[in-house]
């Protein structure tokens, strides 16, 4: 089941955001995670219905969440951008296609009409393209980021 999170899901979003932030390969490489900072974007997104609960016999397994805003270079475009998506190990064959299901659907409620999501390079990114694929996304540009 796919549901709007809520403030009793406080303590699994921590979790399964610091969980996401260290599989990704983000631990050392761009900062520590910092729930303080993850708390700021689960209380700035969640009361828009914009992060999204995978529940698997009442216990979450995943979140996901997205930001809307208007494109710099034409107001009257909206996107909505995966800010973040992360499914429980042992429940990755076939949530994750709800919720990112989930994540379009919220992000069309709020006026949005292009969808963004995000392959981090790493273990998961040609699994993640895989999907994206499947679920008519196309590769639109590629980030490079370097440490200053």
């Amino acid at each position: 089941m796919i549901r709007p999170a809520t403030p009793d899901d406080a303590k699994w979003l921590f979790e399964m955001g610091e969980a996401f932030f260290k599989e990704a390969g983000h631990e050392g490489t761009t900062g520590n995670f910092c729930p303080v900072s993850f708390g700021h974007a689960i209380d700035w997104l969640g009361p828009h219905g914009l992060i999204l609960i995978a529940e698997e016999e009442g216990q979450p397994v995943g979140m996901a969440a997205a930001d809307i805003a208007p494109a710099y270079w034409n107001h009257k475009t909206v996107l909505g951008r995966e800010a973040f998506w992360y499914i429980s190990p042992k429940y990755r064959k076939g949530q994750g296609k709800h919720l990112l299901k989930g994540l379009e659907e919220a992000a069309k409620r709020h006026g949005a009409t292009f969808f963004d999501v995000v392959a981090e390079e790493g273990k998961r990114s040609e699994a993640l393209a895989r999907l994206y694929r499947a679920a008519g996304y196309n590769p639109c540009e590629r980030v490079f980021r370097k440490r200053l």
